[in-house]
């Protein structure tokens, strides 16, 4: 088979082939767990999320697209599933109902409820602004700061001199501080 640049293990796996795929879980399956406890800190959610990843890759392989990267595929998908999995999860978690004991004060639980909503809030609007950059900027600030992946890599990745990825990033920076700023604070 020709390599025209695209992964040959997730072809076969594409193919219906099952060690192709225990090899892509082989291969990524310490990373992605490292990328989801970024995510969240809910070691449980982020294997169950991962499982359900893979089995749904397989039930719909026939499906996907040939890519030259399966780990920013897989990272994005587990991204895409932590993030659907915590928005399914109750607004107020067992944390939060430890927390409302009689021994805590009301005004501190209030407090830890708002500031978990702030949070949500800024983590939402961070997205809307991440999706309105230009896919190259998204492309690059994910590789930088979903995945920490070194300036040089994801110039290697990019196939971009390194001075090019700089810039890229820092222009993404730049818009999505100006943006931010720019939202009224009551928002």
């Amino acid at each position: 088979m020709i390599n025209d640049g695209y992964d040959i293990e997730w072809r076969r796996f594409k193919e219906g082939d099952v060690k192709a795929l225990e090899s892509i879980y082989r291969t990524y399956i310490k990373s992605l767990i490292n990328f989801g406890l970024k995510i969240t800190d809910d070691l449980d959610l982020v294997k169950d999320s991962i499982q359900d990843m893979f089995i749904e890759l397989w039930k719909y392989r026939q499906n996907l697209t040939d890519i030259c990267e399966p780990q920013f595929y897989l990272f994005r998908a587990l991204r895409n599933k932590l993030s659907r999995a915590m928005s399914r999860q109750s607004f107020v978690g067992i944390g939060e109902m430890q927390l409302s004991s009689d021994d805590m004060p009301t005004t501190y639980v209030e407090l830890e409820i708002l500031a978990r909503e702030q949070e949500m809030q800024t983590r939402a609007t961070l997205q809307q602004l991440l999706e309105r950059l230009p896919k190259r900027q998204q492309e690059a600030v994910y590789l930088r700061f979903y995945c920490n992946f070194s300036y040089e890599a994801i110039a290697s990745i990019k196939d971009m001199n390194y001075q090019s990825v700089l810039n890229l990033i820092q222009r993404a920076l730049k818009t999505l501080r100006t943006e931010y700023s720019a939202i009224p604070p009551n928002r």
